[in-house]
């Protein structure tokens, strides 16, 4: 059976091809000379028309399932491929809206001249013939635009700020397209800039968990486009220098200060950052007028930065600083009289001193006190210009910073003259004493040394002529003739006199008592 239909298909193969092409040859010549109708379809959007109907009533539609229809329309076979579904217009009339279903009845017509010219007329149907809305009340609401920013300004350069224009759009549509959108924005391409930049940027619209929603042709805007200047500030580290004013309490003292950010980052123009390397905080919150203890403040640094300048977007504005305040201590030292610097002294006098070790008085922090020694200490005292005799002089005290010197103050001194009882010989070879007299001529004076010739009296005769005068003289209330003696005390004034009486001075006379005599 197989070898039979095998050999029926190949006997005259040549020949049956030639008829299968003739045939076909034939049908098109047939086709192209006759050129008979046929009945296309074509699927074409609805376009709704007379919306304003619904906009005047406060409503707003949504399409509800195809919004497209299939038309069917005749046409020649050699012109089937001339009309497309671009030459149709198929057209719903809101004006002709059914409220109860929502329907409205669909017509197409040939929308393009070559449609019209080679369609046949009256052949144009559409199915279905009816199109669904679903109307709902129609919303306009105002939105501020925000700003979404894309990539990173160029190392040491923040963002200054954008400004859009406008700041605001309306967007309107139905309730429920409205109800998705909780804010709009741009969204802004900064990376790598380091200047400030200009541009255009359509708007966004979010839902409440910041995703960009697609609304399409839902709703219409006040404004398509956003313009926007985006401006680009310097980026500058500064250092906190805190300025503490006031007077702590007697007793205390001011230790420093100490905060829990030591420096800040700031934005601004480059001029205007120039020059600053830190940022002075100082006034009223940082005043420790009488404080007996740390004093803590918060410190707003919004309100010591100039106007043009303002801190980073994560940088905190508002920082914790302490003042620390701590009681000090006085302790006693002994200081050795030897380590005394003593200015000023006079070779030819002897000083004595009431104390030979100080106890010093030194006030301080009590870990400062700690490591205070003798020889960090420098006392000084200045005995220039002081006579013979007591004195209260005055202690001078030098120490490190941080230390207060509370006393003693003053050291009590006797001071002696030790070259008072020094021998001189006159012109004419006889020897001479030193006489507190201011008349030397004829005078017997006796003198006192103070630092042991106490009691001594000493006899001068003066013989001024050789006629053989003898003078006596008396101790009297006028001091001529004086006998004086001079003691060096301990009573401050340095010197004590003491008057000759009568019975020394008749002591003194040459003639058993004669009376003073005169020759010419």
């Amino acid at each position: 059976m197989k070898e039979k239909l095998k050999q029926m298909l190949t006997h005259n193969l040549t020949l049956k091809i030639l008829s299968v092409i003739l045939a076909v040859f034939t049908w098109l010549i047939m086709v192209n000379v006759s050129n008979p109708m046929m009945t296309v379809t074509q699927t074409v959007p609805v376009e709704f028309t007379n919306a304003d109907v619904l906009t005047e009533a406060g409503l707003t539609y949504e399409p509800v399932g195809r919004n497209s229809v299939t038309v069917s329309y005749k046409i020649h076979v050699r012109d089937e491929a001339r009309v497309t579904a671009s030459d149709f217009a198929a057209y719903a009339d809101l004006a002709q809206l059914y409220d109860v279903t929502g329907a409205i009845p669909v017509q197409a017509e040939p929308s393009s001249y070559m449609a019209r010219l080679l369609v046949v007329s009256g052949s144009v149907s559409v199915s279905p013939a009816v199109v669904r809305i679903q109307t709902e009340p129609i919303q306009t609401k105002t939105f501020a635009l925000g700003v979404r920013t894309v990539g990173d300004e160029a190392e040491e350069y923040d963002l200054g700020g954008i400004e859009l224009t406008p700041a605001r759009i309306s967007v309107t549509g139905a309730e429920s397209v409205i109800g998705q959108i909780s804010s709009l924005g741009v969204e802004i391409d900064v990376e790598g800039i380091d200047t400030d930049i200009t541009g255009e940027a359509p708007v966004c619209f979010y839902d409440a968990n910041g995703n960009l929603l697609d609304l399409g042709d839902k709703v219409q805007l006040s404004e398509q486009q956003v313009s926007y200047r985006v401006t680009v500030l310097r980026v500058e580290d500064l250092t906190l220098d805190f300025i503490v004013s006031g007077t702590v309490a007697p007793g205390y003292r001011f230790t420093g200060v100490e905060s829990d950010v030591r420096s800040i980052s700031v934005v601004g123009p480059r001029a205007s950052l120039a020059d600053m390397t830190s940022l002075t905080i100082s006034g009223d919150i940082l005043d420790i007028d009488g404080a007996a203890g740390d004093m803590v403040v918060e410190v707003d640094l919004n309100a010591f930065l100039p106007d043009n300048i303002s801190l980073v977007a994560d940088q905190p504005s508002v920082v914790t600083v302490t003042m620390h305040v701590e009681r000090l201590e006085t302790r006693q030292y002994e200081f050795r009289l030897d380590r005394v610097e003593f200015l000023g002294r006079n070779p030819d006098y002897e000083y004595t001193f009431a104390e030979q070790a100080l106890i010093l008085q030194i006030r301080g922090l009590s870990e400062d006190l700690d490591t205070i020694d003798a020889g960090s200490i420098r006392i000084t005292a200045d005995l220039t210009g002081l006579e013979p005799g007591e004195h209260q002089i005055v202690l001078n005290a030098e120490l490190k910073d941080g230390f207060d010197y509370i006393g003693p103050t003053a050291l009590r001194v006797s001071i002696a003259d030790v070259s008072a009882g020094t021998d001189s010989t006159d012109a004419d070879g006889n020897p001479s004493h030193e006489s507190d007299g201011a008349d030397r001529t004829g005078e017997n004076s006796r003198q006192s040394d103070g630092a042991g010739g106490a009691g001594e009296s000493s006899r001068h005769a003066d013989s001024a002529d050789g006629s053989g005068e003898s003078s006596r003289q008396a101790d009297g209330a006028d001091g001529a003739g004086e006998s004086s003696r001079q003691a060096d005390g301990a009573d401050g004034n340095g010197e004590i006199s003491r008057q000759a009486d009568s019975a020394d001075a008749a002591a003194e006379t040459e003639a058993g008592g004669e009376t003073e005599s005169q020759s010419d």
